[in-house]
């Protein structure tokens, strides 16, 4: 008696070698896509701990003033008016994100590299003045008895030029 075979064996052997080549695939895409992920959450974590160092170091020059400095529209002593940074006065969006590397670069000071960054962070100090109830509307060098505020702008820079983490604070001075 002779058996006849049609070869299903070999097509269905033919269809599991596809799915487990197809679920291979998908396992190795996965696989790279975490990896990427973690290399960009490792490259951000640089760049916040630059533009934290950058923070700190801002803070730092404040707080050790012990003349306060006449701030100007060029930063020239290390101190901005406020908004002076700004290219485009009359839009809402602030100045610190219409800068770019290059205007960071020439007007932020420098502060000390972290491990791993590709550039030293920066910082930008900012005077912001309140006036006293006294004082209303009168102008800022005939202001009497208000808090002098200086926000601090840092920007920091990870391991690529596309992770950048820009941070602020606000220090007061009496």
């Amino acid at each position: 008696m002779k058996i006849q075979q049609s070869g299903a064996a070999l097509i269905v052997s033919l269809i599991m070698l596809l799915l487990l080549t197809m679920i291979g695939i998908f396992a190795m895409r996965t696989g790279v896509m975490e990896e990427k992920m973690a290399a960009n959450q490792i490259d951000r974590d640089i760049a916040f701990k630059a533009a934290e160092v950058a923070l700190r170091a801002g803070e730092g020059t404040v707080l050790n003033w012990v003349n306060l400095p006449i701030c100007s529209d060029t930063g020239a002593p290390g101190c901005w008016t406020k908004q002076s940074m700004d290219p485009v006065g009359t839009d809402a969006t602030p100045w610190w994100l219409q800068r770019n590397a290059a205007w960071w670069t020439a007007n932020g000071t420098a502060a000390t590299q972290p491990q791993g960054a590709v550039s030293p962070p920066r910082y930008v100090i900012e005077e912001i003045i309140k006036p006293g109830n006294s004082n209303g509307n009168k102008p800022r060098d005939q202001q009497q008895g208000g808090a002098k505020f200086y926000r601090v702008t840092a920007r920091g820079v990870g391991g690529s030029v596309q992770s950048v983490v820009l941070l602020q604070s606000v220090v007061r001075m009496r």
